[in-house]
């Protein structure tokens, strides 16, 4: 059990987002409210993204 955790724990699609909010956090010494306004920004913006990016690949048009 224990290498399964230690397997499922070391891959970066888990470590990355762990290292990336505790550096949020840092940055806005531990304020939750500012964390979670920052984690919905980043949100709305990888949304209206890909929202972009699907459009733009409907219409056959080249993306950047």
């Amino acid at each position: 059990m224990k290498s399964f955790i230690e397997r499922q724990l070391y891959q970066p699609a888990v470590v990355l987002p762990m290292v990336d909010l505790m550096q949020m956090m840092v940055s806005v010494d531990f304020n939750l409210s500012q964390v979670g306004l920052m984690v919905a920004t980043r949100g709305a913006r990888a949304a209206l993204q890909r929202s972009r990016d699907l459009l733009f690949a409907a219409h056959g048009e080249c993306v950047h």
